[in-house]
């Protein structure tokens, strides 16, 4: 599910409000947190997260700020391209969940 819109529009509250009415678990993960200056650290900082998801399903993981983390990917000035790996690192975790296994909220500001 992609919630889209300006700051302060209610997009976590949403979120949160599906994790109650469903009675699941409810991670909410800001995309600059994942990132770590060690090489490799960032995409553990991932699997961690969905680890932390599969240990607590059923569960929502609220990916905040996800966009600021990697506006676009192979982007010039990215150091060492840390954003690309770890965007590729979400995309294998998110593809890598079971059918019913989890759900997925990304969040995006305008």
């Amino acid at each position: 599910i992609l919630l889209y819109g300006p700051p302060g529009c209610g997009k976590t509250l949403v979120a949160k409000a599906v994790s109650t009415e469903l009675n699941v678990s409810f991670m909410s993960v800001k995309g600059p947190e994942l990132l770590n200056m060690y090489i490799g650290q960032s995409e553990e900082n991932v699997r961690k997260v969905f680890e932390a998801a599969r240990a607590s399903s059923p569960c929502i993981v609220f990916l905040d700020e996800l966009d600021a983390l990697a506006p676009r990917r192979g982007a010039a000035g990215d150091s060492g391209g840390a954003s690309d790996r770890v965007v590729s690192q979400l995309l294998a975790e998110v593809d890598g969940v079971a059918s019913g296994e989890g759900i997925f909220i990304k969040e995006s500001i305008l």
